[in-house]
């Protein structure tokens, strides 16, 4: 008879009845062999029909125990088979790591070519890493599993699109490697340095595609690590920081793209800006001492009208702002604001007209009437703004310069004022006291910017990295600021945060610019610093409360500034003009420190609280200001530090609701804290 295998059976009452039968046959045995064992017996026990297994617990008891060992074993195979990978993907990482830090090396040493061969190295290990990390894919189908095998996806084609974005990068770079200074077979081997730069601005605009291809490549990975979320992970893990990392992974490559597509316009504009495009530009240019504070960075000390041209820089005159202000015939009442502190001043001179920290502001007010200045160079294409550091940090790169007639200049620092050379020398040129009258106090300005720029289109190229992050560092700090009239190259510009504006922030947001200026005429700023510490509570109805000090240290002794001594007067009495500028609405509560009780105003969309104090050389003077600020998120904190052109960096201590966190402050700052 044959047997014909049956579908198994999904009756619930007819699975119960096979193991009945079952369960019968066995206990069939088991009595027969009872009744022979106690067949003297006069009552022998008849056998329960039923015994394990005969109830449906029992059945479900024994079906979850089955379970539990399938997945107990299959657990113990995972887990092994996991280890191993765990631990092969670890050392690939590992590997990986040293791979990138080879490849880094390579490009701080300014060889392209090696930078891409060690980049394309460690594509092929992250490859590698990929195809092991897709032995574990079988987590996908594991409910809690997949969203972290997902994000390790998400990390890898972070990584795959980064190190793309790098490869084009050096590609797009190549062709200018002799310029910048890289090792490359670079299209600016011959030449002059004045010869590589007009090369340079006439073949820009075919780095506009490539930097596309690039943003492309990292708003990839800024998608990718966006899907991550760190709070899924711990904040650290054997030692190793995880979810702040996340954090900062994220925040970087948001920070790449926004950089990137602001750089964008400039990349366009520059050939123009600098004269690359077949047009002369005409730019009038403003030394601001910074040891001397002002609104926009520094007491508008010297002037120059300069050329540039494809690249090449020529100054065609300079002079004392002194002598601007002596052909300047213009009656103009001193500003209220600035003459109740400036007392010695009837009339509001050029060199003065900086009093709003927002630079296109100040040089709208200062180009208006310099125009009107008869035998001034007309027809000027944008002001630029620097001060004492971008002189000293070129210096730095450059190393000193010989000024004919003037002596040697230098970024060393001099014991005498314990601060750099050139700031010494220039002080002792214009500054210092004579018995006799000193013409053109100020006329070392032009042939000092002349050397500076002859020392740098001579400089070996292996300086040009330098320069060019001298430049970029000066801009960001805002020691340099520009007010091109071209409107596009404005745009441009203020894109990357190089005009010096004071623009007011948006609603849900906390805003805060500290501006001083001294007033006293000596050189104090040089040896005073200040820190800052703000304590913000919860909103409640919709305001918060909000208390800054401020404490200012001189740290130097005081100068004999007797002009009938005829000695340096670079340190003595700080006679400060200080504002803050705050959101509109904002409402003083209460200010100490202050010589007298601060007035309040709006001003170009801020309120601000202007007041006046006096700091004495090796003292130190603290302000106290409490006031409320419109504002109603009372889960987040956003505040925007504003920093004043010609300034050093400022420590910031914020306690927010009871919690402290420091922001040093060498740019302008975006802050956010939890309350």
């Amino acid at each position: 008879m044959s047997v014909v295998p049956s579908a198994p059976n999904t009756d619930p009452q007819l699975n119960d009845q096979v193991i009945d039968q079952v369960t019968e046959s066995l206990y069939s045995d088991q009595s027969a062999a009872a009744a022979t064992a106690t067949a003297s017996s006069e009552a022998p026990l008849a056998p329960s029909r039923r015994g394990f297994l005969s109830k449906p617990w029992q059945k479900v008891l024994a079906g979850v125990l089955v379970v539990l060992v399938l997945f107990a074993s299959l657990g113990g195979v995972m887990a092994f088979y996991t280890y191993q990978v765990v631990f092969e993907l670890k050392s690939q990482a590992l590997e990986a790591k040293v791979q990138a830090q080879v490849a880094y090396d390579t490009f701080k040493a300014q060889n392209l070519p090696g930078s891409e061969a060690e980049l394309k190295k460690l594509q092929d290990q992250v490859t590698a890493m990929r195809g092991t990390y897709n032995r574990l894919s079988f987590y996908k189908a594991i409910p809690v599993a997949r969203s972290y095998y997902l994000d390790g996806e998400h990390g890898l084609n972070a990584a795959d699109a980064g190190l793309r974005a790098g490869l084009k990068s050096i590609q797009a770079v190549t062709p200018y490697a002799d310029v910048l200074g890289f090792t490359g077979e670079g299209t600016f081997a011959g030449g002059t340095a004045e010869d590589r730069l007009k090369l340079l601005l006439q073949t820009l605009d075919k780095v506009a595609p490539a930097m596309d291809d690039i943003t492309g490549e990292l708003k990839v990975v800024e998608t990718e690590l966006a899907a991550i979320e760190p709070g899924r992970y711990p904040e650290t893990f054997q030692g190793y920081t995880v979810r702040p990392s996340l954090v900062k992974a994220q925040e970087l490559s948001t920070g790449a793209v926004t950089a990137l597509t602001e750089f964008r316009p400039v990349i366009e504009q520059l050939p123009s800006i600098a004269g690359g495009r077949g047009e002369r530009k005409k730019y009038l240019i403003l030394f601001q001492n910074d040891n001397e504070l002002r609104p926009t960075g520094g007491f508008l000390t010297a002037y120059s009208i300069i050329y540039i041209e494809d690249g090449k820089v020529a100054p065609e005159k300079s002079d004392d702002i002194y002598e601007l202000d002596k052909k300047f015939n213009k009656q103009i009442a001193i500003p209220e604001a600035l003459g109740r502190y400036l007392t010695t001043e009837k009339y509001w001179n050029l060199r003065d007209m900086n009093i709003s920290p927002d630079f296109k502001v100040s040089m709208d007010q200062f180009y208006a009437n310099y125009k009107l200045v008869k035998g001034e160079p007309q027809d000027i294409d944008g002001i630029i703004a620097v001060d004492t550091h971008v002189l000293t940090d070129l210096l730095k790169v450059l190393g000193p310069v010989q000024v004919e007639g003037y002596g040697t200049f230098s970024a060393e620092n001099d014991p005498k004022c314990d601060c750099p050379q050139i700031i010494l020398a220039l002080s002792e040129i214009i500054t210092r006291p004579t018995p006799y009258i000193r013409e053109d106090r100020k006329g070392i300005i032009g042939p000092l910017m002349r050397a500076i720029l002859t020392k740098a289109y001579t400089a070996p190229k292996q300086q040009w990295p330098q320069l060019f992050e001298t430049g970029l560092a000066s801009i960001a700090d805002r020691h340099a600021q520009f007010y091109l009239f071209d409107t596009d190259a404005q745009a441009a510009l203020t894109k990357i945060n190089a005009t010096g504006e004071m623009v007011p922030p948006t609603e849900g947001q906390d805003f805060l610019a500290i501006v001083d200026a001294n007033l006293g005429g000596a050189k104090s700023n040089l040896f005073t610093d200040y820190e800052v510490k703000q304590v913000v509570s919860t909103p409640e109805n919709g305001r918060l409360t909000k208390t800054v000090e401020i404490t200012y240290k001189n740290s130097r002794r005081g100068d004999n500034c007797n002009l009938e001594a005829g000695l340096l007067c670079l340190n003595s009495t700080l006679r400060d003009w200080h504002r803050l500028y705050l959101p509109k609405g904002s409402q003083l509560i209460e200010a100490q420190g202050f010589t007298q009780q601060p007035k309040e105003y709006e001003e170009n969309g801020f309120q601000v609280v202007d007041g006046y104090f006096i700091l004495e050389p090796m003292s130190q003077a603290k302000l106290k200001i409490t006031y409320s600020v419109p504002y109603s998120d009372a889960t987040t904190y956003r505040l925007k530090l504003w920093k004043q052109g010609g300034i050093g960096p400022i420590q910031h201590t914020l306690d927010v609701n009871g919690g402290e966190e420091v922001v040093t402050m060498d740019k302008d700052k975006q802050v956010e804290i939890a309350f």
